[in-house]
């Protein structure tokens, strides 16, 4: 016989509570042994490591130098296009 809608949602729901008692308890065991290695652990010196405010300023300049190259691209490719039918026009007028 086929398994019901309902059972098999209850089946799923079971499922998930007991994966999240899974995840507390693995959770809690690395929490304790984090704790005894964190006796151990020697303090770095922060001097060797960039924050994370130049990390985000580091970003939203390139970002910024991105968005300006493809911004001279567009001008660019837009005066040509203008200086082309300039031409197009003057031969036209000229030539007619």
């Amino acid at each position: 016989m086929t398994e019901k809608r309902a059972d098999y949602r209850k089946k799923q729901q079971k499922e998930k509570v007991s994966k999240i008692f899974d995840n507390f308890k693995r959770l809690k065991r690395d929490r304790h042994q984090t704790d005894a290695s964190d006796q151990k652990v020697e303090v770095q010196d922060s001097s060797k490591f960039e924050s994370r405010e130049d990390l985000a300023n580091r970003a939203l300049k390139e970002k910024l130098e991105d968005k300006v190259d493809r911004l001279k691209k567009r001008l660019n490719y837009a005066i040509l296009i203008v200086v082309v039918l300039l031409v197009i026009v003057l031969f036209a007028l000229f030539k007619l």
